[in-house]
């Protein structure tokens, strides 16, 4: 049954009342025209049951604004989005159109910090989230009484004779969901093995993110990346969310997370008060097998007021420093690697502290 306006719907029940399940939910594809942005190929997604997101096709598969209930779920900076014309590669040039969103997508075959790697320089982050999508298909069905709707889109990392990928990526949700799935699936259509490097940037903001937001997840160790973060009881208060401050230093974290029998874990950011009485709040749900680290950047800066939470394949210290420290990640040549999150938004106290206690459950197991 399709849940809808507090009650269960049959697909008889909706369908008598529309002529076009899209009036209530739906996926609409479009293309920016302003500015840095034109041109760039975006899909809307409306789940009809409060959460709306807009999927970027023309950047990676990405998903830029978010919200639910009108309220921003994401951060959104001062660069908008930017069509790939605009992308430079070089050190910390991704920045001039890091527009963040609720998703960037960090990857393939380098993410982190610049480095340089058997001697080749390689800038922040990688080249995936400043490429267009292809073979791009949108889905509205019927499964049941269930309205499916999907978005599924195929982006190439390829560079005559040397790597050879492919990122396959299918989002999915349902009419009245708080939610969606993300499934990725990376092919190393070379005949070499080749990183995998793969981080995935999801991107909070006000007012979700304010005072009295705090991460909470089956933590089991935290530990600074560099003095910057240990600084001023940063480990101690990674977990917490001051007010925006003035000239703020990033920092990061790198959060071990204990998982269940199967692997599976998540980290969520709850704020039981947005300031007005309205609790809300967000989980990440993922596999360890797959996506082993988690890292935190904590960006409280006034203007650029943001909390990182990033599931990847390893910790973005970046390319060269990884290989050097036995750490990175590879594909062997023709084989795939799949990738799954599960996405959703918590709105009241009961289901924030159902995850509290599964977190404490997980973290003492």
């Amino acid at each position: 049954m399709a849940e809808f306006l507090g009650r269960n719907w049959s697909k008889t029940d909706l369908v008598s009342r529309v002529g076009d399940p899209r009036q209530i939910a739906g996926a609409i594809p479009f293309v920016l025209t302003d500015g840095k942005a034109e041109g760039v190929k975006a899909v809307k997604v409306d789940t009809g049951g409060g959460l709306e997101f807009t999927l970027l096709p023309g950047r990676g598969m990405d998903i830029a604004g978010a919200s639910f209930r009108g309220r921003a779920l994401s951060f959104l900076s001062a660069t908008g989005i930017t069509s790939p014309a605009y992308y430079e590669e070089p050190g910390l040039g991704f920045l001039r159109g890091f527009y963040a969103g609720l998703l960037t997508t960090c990857g393939i075959t380098n993410m982190g910090a610049p480095s340089v790697d058997q001697g080749q320089a390689f800038g922040i982050h990688g080249r995936v989230a400043n490429a267009g999508a292809e073979d791009l298909a949108i889905e509205h069905r019927w499964e049941g009484d269930e309205y499916l709707i999907s978005v599924k889109g195929v982006v190439r990392e390829a560079m005559a004779m040397f790597e050879n990928l492919t990122l396959t990526r299918h989002v999915e949700t349902r009419l009245g969901a708080r939610g969606f799935s993300l499934h990725d699936v990376v092919e190393n259509r070379g005949f070499r093995e080749e990183p995998l490097l793969m981080l995935y940037h999801f991107n909070f903001g006000f007012p979700l993110l304010g005072p009295g937001a705090r991460v909470v997840g089956p933590i089991a160790d935290t530990v600074a990346r560099d003095d910057q973060a240990r600084r001023d009881r940063g480990v101690e208060e990674a977990l917490e969310y001051p007010e925006p401050l003035p000239d703020y230093a990033e920092k990061v974290f790198f959060h071990a997370l204990r998982g269940d029998a199967r692997g599976r874990t998540f980290v969520a950011l709850l704020n039981r008060d947005l300031g007005d009485g309205t609790p809300l709040g967000v989980v990440l749900r993922f596999d360890l097998g797959q996506l082993p680290t988690l890292t935190q950047w904590k960006m409280p800066c006034q203007g650029f007021y943001v909390l990182g939470l990033e599931p990847g394949t390893a910790p973005p210290l970046g390319r060269g420093p990884l290989r050097e420290q036995g750490r990175m990640p590879t594909l062997a040549a023709q084989a795939s690697y799949p990738m799954h999150i599960e996405f959703e938004v918590l709105d009241t106290l009961e289901a924030m502290d159902q995850v509290e206690e599964e977190a404490a459950r997980l973290a003492g197991s």
